[in-house]
């Protein structure tokens, strides 16, 4: 999960000190035992704050689903982008953001499994839901997708890939608006008409997609990439196998 702030790293610098007296040298060994002992508890109280529960793109995933209570009966889904089956008899919810790099390990880890097994199989609709945080980009792809749902919706989920696939540095690399209307172009899908529509219906467009992160946050949606399967929300970029766990769980 990305968190909606951003924590500078703690930094700490050496002083400089004179040599120690001999008597004071079997001191040493301890000074450092009880300064690695500070440090561990610093480093585990800034990682245990609260909101805190994403996963490193390079850190061990964690084995079990960081799972609360929710109710996918209770989303919303009506009228939102989705690919699957519509008829499909389990329905997930899913919070991204184009510019959280955690999103993007799930779209390159979790996804290609999820639409294998279950949606190219008529088992899962995946529903897509705004949470967009990260800066200026963030809101421009989001008025992005929703022109793109509304011109092409058979190339979405084309589109929503590629997105990622060209997701770089936050709000300081490829992702603005000229990026996105290229992208569009290139695959085939009217980027005048998605760039009109940007415009036109940027005030009904951001309604939507201030409504699916306040509905989000009010599931306990923290930050990205988030789900809802069944009766659990699935905060964090987790490993398949907890989304497909909770996605069998939900079937029985």
């Amino acid at each position: 999960m990305h968190e909606q702030h951003h924590e500078p790293e703690n930094e700490t610098s050496a002083s400089p000190v004179g040599p120690l007296p001999k008597s004071n040298n079997f001191m040493i060994p301890l000074a450092i035992v009880v300064a690695g002992a500070l440090i561990a508890g610093a480093v585990y109280f800034s990682n245990s704050r609260s909101g805190n529960l994403g996963t490193a793109p390079n850190a061990p995933t964690q084995q079990q689903p960081q799972a609360q209570a929710a109710d996918i009966s209770k989303v919303k889904v009506a009228g939102h982008p989705f690919i699957g089956d519509p008829n499909a008899p389990i329905t997930i919810a899913y919070w991204y953001d184009y510019q959280c790099p955690f999103c993007r390990k799930t779209e390159q880890e979790v996804m290609p499994q999820l639409i294998s097994d279950y949606i190219k199989a008529g088992k899962v609709k995946l529903v897509y839901k705004d949470f967009q945080f990260l800066g200026e980009d963030s809101q421009t792809a989001g008025l992005a997708e929703h022109a793109v749902w509304e011109v092409s919706p058979d190339k979405f989920y084309q589109w929503h890939k590629a997105m990622y696939d060209k997701q770089d540095n936050e709000n300081s690399g490829w992702g603005n608006k000229a990026d996105i209307l290229a992208l569009i172009k290139s695959l085939g899908i009217d980027s005048a008409k998605v760039d009109e529509l940007m415009t036109s219906k940027a005030v009904e467009y951001q309604k939507v997609m201030d409504a699916d992160k306040a509905e989000g946050g009010a599931f306990g949606v923290s930050g990205t990439p988030s789900f809802i399967i069944g009766k659990q929300l699935l905060v964090g970029a987790q490993p398949y196998s907890a989304v497909k766990q909770l996605i069998d769980l939900a079937g029985k």
